[in-house]
C-alpha cells in the first residue's frame, strides 16, 4: 500500500541497526516531495495536530447504506472473500480518519512524504522493489505514470546503494510480477508469486 511502503522505508532510516531489510510494492515516488522546501513545510503543517477540523467526506447514515456502498464499490470485479477483506481494511482507515479529521491532521498526500530524503538515510538495510506489472500499466493509463513512478523509485535505491548491504553485497533488488493479477494488490491477487519472490530475497540477502 502507499502507507505501507512510506511506514517501511521511513522505519528502515530512522532505526538501521534495528532493521536490515524491507520490502516495498508498487512504489509511489513523487518528484513534488522533494522539490522545494515549501512544499515539506505546507506538509509539516498539514500533519500536525492544532489546526481546525477538516470535513470528512464520508458521511455516516443512520439507514447503515454507508457499510453498502463500501460493499458495492468493488464488488464488480472482487470476489466476495477479498471483496471483504478490502472493505474490513477500508473501515479501519476511515475509523482512523475520522479520528485524524477531528483533530485537524491530514496525511492523504504522497507529495507530503519525502521518500528521496529518506532513501538517502538508508544505510546497511537491503531492500526488494516489486512491480506490478497491470499496476503501473493502469496509473499510465490515468496519466499517473506508473512506470516512471517505478523507475525513479529504483534509481533512488540503486544511487544509494553501492555496496552497503551485509559484507558489502548490494543491497537492492527489483522484480517484477506480470500477468492481468498483478495490481495493486500483489499479496492477495498473487500470494504464491508474490511469497517466492520475498522467500528468495530474505534466504539470499538478510
Amino acid at each position: 500500500s502507499l502507507m505501507g511502503n512510506f511506514h517501511c522505508v521511513s522505519l528502515a532510516s530512522r532505526y538501521p541497526d534495528r532493521i536490515r531489510g524491507g520490502i516495498i510494492t508498487n512504489p509511489w515516488y513523487s518528484l513534488a516531495a522533494a522539490a522545494s522546501a515549501e512544499t515539506k513545510k505546507a506538509a509539516a503543517q498539514d500533519s500536525s495536530p492544532g489546526n481546525s477540523a477538516i470535513e470528512d467526506s464520508y458521511v455516516l447514515r443512520e439507514d447503515g447504506s454507508h457499510l453498502i456502498e463500501l460493499h458495492d464499490k468493488r464488488k464488480w470485479w472482487l470476489d466476495p472473500e477479498l471483496n471483504l477483506r478490502v472493505v474490513h481494511s477500508e473501515m479501519g482507515y476511515l475509523i482512523n480518519r475520522r479520528v485524524r479529521y477531528a483533530k485537524g491532521i491530514s496525511i492523504e498526500s504522497a507529495d507530503g512524504y519525502d521518500f528521496e530524503a529518506a532513501v538517502r538515510s538508508l544505510r546497511r538495510t537491503s531492500f526488494l522493489c516489486i512491480k506490478g506489472q497491470a499496476c503501473a500499466e493502469l496509473f499510465d493509463k490515468f496519466g499517473l505514470d506508473g512506470t516512471q513512478r517505478f523507475e525513479k523509485a529504483c534509481q533512488l535505491f540503486r544511487k544509494n546503494d553501492e555496496g552497503k548491504g551485509v559484507d558489502g553485497a548490494d543491497s537492492f533488488r527489483e522484480d517484477t510480477l506480470t500477468g492481468e493479477k498483478s495490481t495493486l494488490n500483489l499479496v492477495n491477487q498473487m500470494p504464491d508469486e508474490f511469497a517466492a519472490l520475498c522467500n528468495n530475497f530474505l534466504s539470499e540477502c538478510i
